[in-house]
């Protein structure tokens, strides 16, 4: 009689558990806590005449099988090797078939189980059961541990006779134990490897929440990518966190600290494999993906290869992928076992052989592997070296956030002695935005710089300081593409410091504002980076041509070319390089003018958290950011109706710009008419003049100027002089910097127009408004428009044609909040409303203003419009109401 298994390990811990009856080979009781695995039991269910369940120790294949059976135990035979008393399988078969109570007793009499001939046997084994009229479903569980001759002899009967009236079900180890190919062949098959069994995601959260309190997003990722889903690891590493109370606290190296795990993986999977293999995983642990000649070099031998192989093809211990199958995958836990081992016994043979990886990765072409295995050495001179010969083209490639770190490590000794390596640690203190540590380090290379210094090594430096220039308020001076060094940029045989050059160039371009220049540029650098294959680069480049849409106010293109970015930049890129801030500002500013001013605040103060790296520079990119996103949020806040320091948020942004700040006009654009057109809505006559006359120095002769100057007169309902100064404009004799000046000039004529009386003319205006902005993505010179021009679009509603939907977006941006707000009168609109609670008349108030009649009816006409009044006493309670008169 078999002996019971009584510890107290359930199946996914790898060991066989208890049977229903001790006398009595049974379908196993299913364990406790065992997780349902419904997708697995339907395809076992589905399957025909063979299932293979093949994977290591601990992935639940009897659990699963057990799970499958469990409620039908009468109709199975279950057979496992080491709850056996017989060596040999097929009197094993025998027992577990006589012991099944679905067969009749005596109804396998004629055999005694000294049976050789296997083909027959089990034929006449098919016909007994056959004619007792009897399904039965055979599990073989661990059929890897008999005898290799006994299943040379026994297995292919097995298979070949499969079937009606017996169901084969085998589990196994070792994926050799079985030649199922002809199975495979026939479609009798059905297998499940470690793939198949291995937990999910969702599966390893669901096991979480029964067995321990809390479990973080990010511990559970981290449980995952570690354990791979390997059953019996998730379940000891899940015992291991139970008593921990914070989601939040990082899991470390599940291998190398939960010693139940590293025991576990050591009983049950180290200890079976020879004395090479443990070799060969242990010298090539230090890598997470490898080729035979890279094992071979870890290894020492020739053999190492062929090592990894066999633990692919035998023991699913290793993956083989790629092209041919060349590259060899050690499971994660494995080879962080090793590597945990290593470091406790023979941490100075982990340090030898991560500087083998990197010297075979560097031979082999792979800088970034290189440098990762030079830093994991702890070698200062071969992480110099590495940094010297690959830092650039690791930098131009994305590589920053490895290159500063590998930079951090190194002694300043190291560093003083290499201008190369200053050079290189000022590219990447540059490309994150950090000037300042990158002029020191810059300064650094001209210390001991050599005048017979080779051409790449000047065509570095003079690729820093042109990069490094523009954070500085020496730009004007000294331009960045006027130096000799730098012209040979272009012609470099590297082509990404050709790209990198160009990308320098069109930056002065857009300084200029010779937008098309600048726009030609980065075509150029984008064929160069698609030819060269760098998506890194010409990530860069989109977000360059998406800085100048912006600029340009496009603010639907500079989206376009931002996600373009963003798609191509990595993550950890886009948070190390230029993509956070400069993503952060163009995404603030599209929300500002799209209306979306609770966005706008998200966007700009995660914008300004990186501005305190861009250097004190008054005049650099830096000064330029702070002050755009200083406006932007002043802005914001004014449109969610938080007015009381907005204006001054906007003259403290104004006054960051001068004459020669960097993109001095389109910035000075930009914040003449938010600020101007806000100070006139609220009432600030004298604000608003501060801001023309401001304006008048830094942008003259540009269309926002015009535009400032017509809207004091429009104002005050002097409409000739309005039109008059809007003129130039439409003559083409001045242009706006800014595409959306030309939404304001729309929404100032239209509300003249219906002042007036034109309102078919208003009409055509407010229609060229809706699509200007819904071409440009820019819809709050609408959302801020005055009232009278709201209503003549609820009066034409339907009739928008294609942007209807803008239409509605507008209305409901509107309705209901800023029905309950006040509404915003003009500065004259107001001095005639102060009037209104005294007795005089019309005539009397246009004598006291120095106004015509005509004009005072004029605007008593719109300030009962704003004010929803009807009369004159309706007109001065809603005042008092809305907080117009004291």
């Amino acid at each position: 009689m078999p002996r019971p298994y009584t510890e107290g390990v359930d199946d996914q811990g790898g060991t066989r558990p208890d049977l229903l009856s001790p006398k009595l080979i049974a379908v196993p009781r299913p364990p406790l806590d065992l997780l349902a695995r419904p997708c697995l039991v339907a395809k076992l269910n589905a399957a025909r005449d063979v299932v293979l369940l093949c994977a290591p120790a601990g992935y639940g294949k009897t659990a699963l099988l057990t799970q499958w059976l469990d409620g039908q135990p009468d109709s199975v035979a279950w057979v496992s090797p080491d709850l056996q008393a017989f060596p040999a399988l097929w009197p094993a078969l025998l027992h577990a078939l006589r012991q099944c109570p679905a067969i009749p007793h005596g109804a396998l009499s004629w055999f005694t189980g000294a049976e050789k001939n296997a083909p027959e046997v089990i034929h006449v084994l098919s016909e007994q059961l056959t004619a007792t009229g009897t399904t039965v479903r055979l599990v073989i569980d661990g059929i890897d541990q008999f005898p290799a001759d006994e299943l040379d002899h026994w297995v292919p009967a097995l298979l070949n006779h499969a079937g009606p009236p017996f169901q084969l079900i085998l589990a196994t180890r070792v994926s050799t134990a079985v030649d199922s190919a002809r199975a495979r062949l026939s479609g009798r098959i059905l297998e499940l490897h470690s793939s198949d069994l291995a937990f999910s995601l969702d599966e390893i959260n669901s096991l979480a929440a029964k067995t321990i309190t809390l479990l973080g997003t990010q511990q559970l990722g981290e449980l995952f990518r570690q354990t791979a889903g390997w059953p019996a690891c998730v379940v000891l590493a899940l015992r291991s966190l139970r008593g921990s109370a914070d989601p939040e606290a990082p899991i470390g190296d599940i291998a190398g600290n939960n010693r139940e795990l590293a025991e576990y993986l050591a009983h049950e999977v180290v200890r079976t494999l020879s004395s090479e293999e443990r070799k060969v995983l242990s010298s090539t642990c230090v890598c997470r993906v490898l080729v035979a000649a890279q094992a071979n070099a870890l290894a020492g031998h020739r053999h190492a290869g062929n090592a990894l192989a066999r633990l692919g093809d035998d023991l699913d211990l290793v993956e083989s992928a790629g092209s041919g199958r060349r590259v060899f995958l050690v499971r994660p836990l494995i080879r962080a076992y090793f590597r945990a081992e290593l470091a406790r016994r023979d941490p100075d043979e982990l340090l030898r052989l991560n500087r083998i990886a990197s010297q075979w990765h560097e031979l082999a072409g792979e800088p970034e592997a290189a440098l990762r295995h030079a830093m994991d050495s702890a070698d200062h001179g071969l992480i110099g070296t590495v940094l010297e010969r690959h830092g650039a083209a690791l930098l131009g490639s994305g590589g920053v956030t490895r290159v500063r770190r590998a930079i951090a490590v190194l002694p300043d000794s190291v560093l003083a002695a290499s201008p190369k390596l200053c050079v290189v640690a000022a590219l990447a203190h540059v490309e994150s935005r950090q000037p300042t540590t990158a002029a020191r380090y810059l300064a650094a290379a001209n210390r001991n710089w050599a005048d017979d210094s080779p051409p790449d090594l000047r065509e570095l430096r003079a690729l820093a300081e042109a990069r490094l220039s523009w954070f500085s308020g020496e730009w004007e001076n000294r331009h960045p593409t006027a130096t000799t060094d730098y012209a040979a940029l272009p012609l470099s045989r590297q082509s990404d410091i050709r790209i990198e050059a160009r990308m320098v160039s069109l930056t002065a371009a857009v300084v200029e504002q010779n937008y098309g220049t600048a726009e030609n540029e980065a075509t150029e650098a984008l064929i160069e980076a698609a030819e060269a294959g760098n998506s890194y680069l010409a990530g860069k480049v989109y977000l360059k041509l998406a800085g100048i849409s912006s600029m340009q106010g496009h603010l639907r293109r500079a989206s376009e070319y931002l996600q373009e970015a963003e798609e191509r930049l990595p993550t950890h890129v886009w948070s190390a390089g230029a993509g956070r801030s400069v993503g952060a500002l163009i995404h603030a500013s599209a929300a500002l003018l799209a209306a979306e001013p609770a966005a706008a605040l998200k966007f700009a103060a995660a914008g300004a958290a990186e501005l305190g790296q861009l250097g004190s520079s008054s005049k650099g990119v830096g000064a330029a950011m702070r002050a755009t996103l200083e406006l932007v949020t002043a802005c914001a806040h004014l449109d969610t109706g938080d007015r009381r320091h907005s204006l001054d948020g906007m003259r403290q942004a104004r006054l960051r710009i001068g004459q020669d700040h960097l993109f001095a006009q389109p910035m000075a654009a930009f914040v003449a008419v938010i600020e101007h057109t806000a100070a006139l809505a609220l009432g600030h006559a004298e604000r608003a003049r501060e801001v023309l006359e401001w304006a008048e120095e830094l942008i003259p002769g540009s269309g926002e100027l015009c535009l400032l100057r017509a809207q004091g007169p429009a104002g005050i309902s002097r409409f000739d002089a309005a039109t008059e100064r809007l003129r130039p404009l439409h003559t083409g004799a001045v242009a706006p910097l800014l595409e959306w000046t030309w939404l304001h000039v729309n929404v100032l004529e239209c509300s003249m127009a219906i002042r007036t009386g034109r309102r078919t003319l208003a009409g055509k205006l407010l229609e060229d408004a809706l699509g200007k902005a819904d071409e440009l993505g820019v819809i709050r010179p609408l959302a801020i428009a005055p009232q009278e021009v709201i209503d003549l679009l609820v009066e034409r509603a339907g009739a928008h044609g294609p942007q209807e939907e803008l239409a509605k977006k507008l209305l409901a941006l509107r309705s209901p909040a800023d029905a309950r707000r006040a509404p915003l009168l003009t500065p004259r609109e107001r001095e005639v409303l102060t009037l209104l609670p005294s007795h005089l008349s019309q005539e009397q108030m246009a004598s006291e203003l120095h106004l015509s009649v005509n004009t005072v009816k004029t605007h008593i006409r719109i300030i009962y419009s704003k004010l929803g009044a009807g009369s004159r006493h309706d007109a001065v309670a809603a005042a008092y109401k809305f907080g117009h008169l004291p």
